[in-house]
């Protein structure tokens, strides 16, 4: 697959090359010609760069060479030989372009503009006076008249490849980094997704062991007092039950030491705040764009602090992002995401004009399985969303509240200790 791919990246470069090199212009009224062609082969030698010059260069001179011969035979009816000793010198041109572009070492010096171009020029104009001279039309006087045009072309030239390349290797690198955080902002969702999976796990494995405690001292009880035989049924059946939890809660634990090898650790020294916030508005200003809603997100980090648990962080923000999402519904909506510090305290704020809470609801949003928000296919939510804000905010010592006005919009407000973050 390899070697397939250079063969058509050297074919595509020569049919390219041979194409535009039909581009050109007679500066001295003889068969030598400028052409667009050497400014085509010097931008793809460089895009090409798993190619050495001595083999893309020449092989595309030898096309220019091939498709010039076939035109004068073909179109204007020249003799073979004729037509062969008029454009062979053109070979040579490209020949000795590769030879000093390759002495030159022109591929190690695209991060320096003044020695490239330097380098390319005089290549340019170098491999210019080898076809003149095949063509036999170097004498001093003709070389006095013609230099300062063959330097001056040379330079237009040399710039012009590299304006080329410099503008589609920015373009590359703006491609690829808008890609790279596209990727990095679906993985960290991704992961904060299974950090809430996890944290249930967790917080079952506790839940479990409680339980197993519970029916271990029914049993306890049970054997201790008298021991009819309805007695004994209940206890053993008590003893059962605490068996099949404490096979359940290792389970659970293997599912745990197995979950935490994959993920990622959170790093010591964490993430910046204003990170996670730019991911997630960029995150769901993509979903605003292909929903086809009009939604304007406005943030404002006045306290920017290194986030240690930016899993945990990128969950809550997110959780109450999307959920201002889903209420601003088909309206005009206006999201707006606040940072600030008040004493030792990171108070983070989502706002949305939606369609607000009923005041009836406000008691039990945080309520696990509470929902008022029903799918397209009449299936209603879960209601975790704001149940898992509220766990993680805990279980980093800190709140949520909320504030609504039916109709207006709504305001969730998240207090977080900011000993506790980094």
């Amino acid at each position: 697959m390899q070697i397939e791919r250079y063969y058509k990246d050297v074919a595509a470069t020569a049919v390219i090359t041979a194409i535009i090199g039909e581009i050109y212009i007679y500066p001295f009224g003889t068969e030598f010609r400028f052409t667009a062609g050497v400014i085509a082969i010097s931008f793809l030698a460089l895009y090409f760069s798993h190619i050495s010059e001595l083999v893309l260069i020449p092989c595309s001179g030898a096309a220019v060479f091939v498709f010039r011969l076939f035109l004068s035979m073909a179109v204007r009816h020249a003799p073979f030989a004729a037509a062969l000793d008029l454009h062979y010198p053109s070979f040579f041109f490209y020949l000795a372009y590769a030879v000093l572009l390759k002495a030159g070492k022109i591929k190690r010096l695209l991060h320096s503009p003044v020695s490239f171009i330097s380098v390319m020029t005089l290549a340019d104009v170098g491999a210019n006076f080898v076809e003149l001279f095949i063509r036999h039309e170097m004498s001093m006087e003709y070389f006095q008249d013609i230099f300062t045009m063959v330097v001056g072309v040379g330079l237009l030239r040399s710039i012009i490849t590299f304006s080329l390349y410099w503008l589609i290797e920015r373009y590359r690198i703006l491609i690829v980094k808008e890609e790279h955080q596209k990727r990095y902002a679906e993985l960290l969702h991704l992961v904060s997704e299974l950090k809430a999976e996890l944290f249930y796990i967790k917080k079952s494995t506790g839940d479990l062991e409680h339980a197993m405690k519970e029916g271990y001292e029914i049993y306890r009880i049970l054997s201790s007092g008298c021991k009819s035989e309805g007695r004994e049924k209940l206890g053993k059946r008590a003893l059962n039950l605490a068996k099949d939890i404490h096979e359940i809660k290792k389970d659970y634990l293997r599912i745990i030491s197995g979950v935490q090898e994959l993920l990622p650790e959170e790093k010591i020294e964490g993430m910046k705040l204003s990170s996670i916030v730019s991911i997630i508005r960029a995150n769901t200003e993509r979903l605003i764009k292909a929903s086809n809603i009009n939604v304007e997100i406005n943030t404002s980090i006045e306290f920017d602090p290194v986030v240690r648990n930016y899993f945990s962080m990128f969950s809550i923000i997110n959780n109450l992002v999307s959920n201002a999402l889903d209420a601003v519904e088909n309206r005009k909506g206006l999201i707006r995401i606040r940072v600030c510090m008040n004493d030792d305290w990171l108070n983070i704020s989502v706002t949305d004009n939606g369609r607000g809470i009923n005041p009836k609801d406000l008691p039990y949003i945080f309520e696990p399985g509470f929902s008022t928000k029903f799918y397209e296919d009449g299936s209603i939510s879960t209601g975790l969303g704001l149940t898992h804000v509220k766990n993680l905010a805990e279980d980093i010592g800190g709140s949520i509240s909320v504030e609504s006005i039916e109709g207006k919009g709504s305001i969730f407000k998240v207090s977080l200790p900011v000993d506790n973050l980094q």
